[in-house]
């Protein structure tokens, strides 16, 4: 297998972590919102949220931006404008990653800090995470298509 081979590979397995990452922290908070859900577990589910945020999400994107960077000077698309346009889409992924991170881990010390006196409060801050996650799935069909028809969307 060639270095191009195995930074693909690397590059694949990345997304697909990013995906499973970025479902699993938002499905936790979407979980944590369900009336008469046992109080421990509520908690749980917003900690694993942060958690995976914090300890999956954000790494892989920070290897896929790695990995992806080691392709584009191998490959010699760096003059190519369809690559630009990807490149600002993973850049808004990755603020978009950091907003969601921080946001998790805000629900957490809001409810680690005041318990249910918080709740309006974390009920809002879920209601912008569910919004990010909207805006973080149209950002990663745009990096699809962009991968994908590269050659016949951008000039």
């Amino acid at each position: 297998m060639g270095i191009d081979r195995a930074f693909i590979l690397l590059h694949l397995v990345g997304f697909a972590a990013f995906l499973g990452g970025a479902f699993a922290q938002t499905q936790f908070l979407k979980m944590s919102q369900k009336s008469g859900l046992a109080t421990a577990v509520r908690d749980e589910y917003e900690r694993l949220a942060a958690a995976i945020s914090t300890k999956v999400e954000l790494p892989v994107l920070f290897a896929q931006v790695v990995t992806g960077t080691v392709l584009m000077v191998h490959e010699g698309y760096a003059k190519q404008h369809w690559l630009h346009a990807k490149m600002s889409v993973v850049l808004a992924l990755l603020v978009l990653a950091h907003l969601e991170m921080f946001n998790a881990r805000k629900i957490v010390k809001a409810r680690a800090a005041r318990g249910d006196a918080a709740e309006g409060e974390i009920a809002a801050m879920k209601k912008k995470h569910g919004v990010m996650g909207a805006i973080g799935t149209l950002l990663v069909v745009a990096v699809v298509v962009l991968a994908m028809w590269r050659e016949s969307i951008v000039p």
